[in-house]
């Protein structure tokens, strides 16, 4: 009776390499990075050069050595991801990898509670400037949420130029009692000049 024999089991991968699929991995060196396939590296990078590894991304897709869906996997990332760094390096290059500087398009630069708390300083005749130094935010920021803010010499001005106007122009009731006075006047006139002709027309 012949034994049975033992077959042999592939290795299991070592914990510094990140298999991508059958033929493709990544492989960790602390601070290293080196994507290896079918044996051979074909590129290598330092783990903070996060350009490097976005290009990795796109290298092993359009080369066909991967899908989007494994490429994300093995890396931590969405396949949205992957999709855009493809768009961005297809339309750009390596350049058009690099993050934008900046704030990020559609996020609020400013929560809802700080929001209340610029409403109650502005309430409180605070500048922009004032408000900005105190919250940590630019003034720009703060111009856009509640507009330009205006100097107590401007606020001066402008109450005096509405004081003047106000002192220019009659006043409606003055007008109106002015008018009633008026009219009253030439309806008496008009009442004795009538009464002048009816006896003139006696007397005659």
């Amino acid at each position: 009776m012949s034994a049975q024999l033992a077959l042999a089991l592939p290795c299991a991968a070592p914990s510094n390499c990140v298999v991508i699929n059958a033929r493709c991995s990544l492989h960790i060196e602390e601070d290293q990075r080196v994507i290896v396939v079918a044996g051979l590296p074909v590129h290598h990078y330092r783990a903070e050069d996060a350009v490097a590894e976005a290009y990795a991304m796109v290298f092993l897709v359009e080369a066909g050595f991967a899908q989007q869906r494994e490429v994300a996997h093995a890396f931590g990332r969405s396949e949205r991801t992957v999709r855009r760094y493809q768009e961005r390096y297809a339309q750009g290059g390596m350049a058009a990898l690099r993050r934008a500087e900046g704030w990020r398009r559609g996020r609020r630069r400013i929560r809802g509670k700080r929001l209340r708390s610029i409403e109650r300083l502005k309430s409180e005749g605070l500048s922009n400037r004032a408000i900005a130094q105190r919250l940590g935010v630019t003034e720009r920021a703060i111009r856009k949420l509640v507009g330009t803010s205006k100097s107590p010499q401007a606020e001066q001005l402008d109450l005096a130029a509405i004081a003047s106007a106000a002192a220019s122009e009659p006043s409606p009731v003055l007008a109106s009692v002015t008018s009633t006075d008026t009219d009253t006047h030439h309806e008496a006139a008009s009442v004795a000049d009538d009464q002048a002709v009816e006896f003139d027309d006696a007397a005659s």
